[in-house]
């Protein structure tokens, strides 16, 4: 009990010593994700506190050590989270269609291409972009961790993709992807 005493203690010390350069250092990783980088500061002074004997003194300041903790934590959430960003569909202009006859052709150009998929391959599209399961939940249902998740998702999204071009319904060619 007194040890989790003495790290409220150290995080609260830190918290006020070094919190609003912590802060800053994590919203120059995050921009525009402020929570992420408040998680990530309280994160990595977590993780300082319950690990301090990974600090050297020897080769760097407190303050050092903790401004790289955070910057590598920072640079994990910011991995983490461009693999997980996704574009609604909806959003393409390759899958608007007008009038009844393009909308056929969309529907049997998606259906066409997700024939061309494994049976694992159409149930993780499925879970994902039909019913909306996050990472962590997909990962209890497939067992698998979120991060084992995150890359069949990516892998399956450029097989799609290319999929998707064969039909003739290249969603990504305004990027200069396709």
């Amino acid at each position: 009990m007194e040890e989790v005493l003495d790290q409220n203690r150290e995080a609260e010390r830190i918290f006020r010593q070094y919190g609003r350069l912590l802060g800053a250092v994590a919203a120059a990783q995050l921009p525009g994700r402020p929570e992420d980088a408040e998680e990530c500061v309280q994160d990595t002074v977590w993780a300082f506190v319950s690990g301090r004997e990974k600090w050297d003194p020897e080769r760097g300041s407190e303050k050092t050590w903790l401004c790289l903790l955070l910057r590598s934590r920072a640079r994990d959430r910011r991995r983490t989270l461009a693999a997980r960003t996704e574009e609604p569909l909806e959003d393409h202009a390759g899958l608007t269609a007008w009038d009844e006859a393009e909308q056929s052709a969309v529907r049997d150009g998606l259906r066409r291409a997700l024939e061309g998929l494994s049976r694992e391959e159409r149930r993780l599209f499925t879970l994902r972009f039909v019913y909306g399961l996050p990472s962590a939940e997909l990962g209890g249902v497939l067992g698998l961790s979120p991060n084992g998740v995150d890359a069949r998702v990516s892998r399956l999204r450029k097989k799609l993709k290319k999929l998707l071009a064969r039909q003739g319904l290249g969603l990504w060619e305004q990027e200069g992807d396709a």
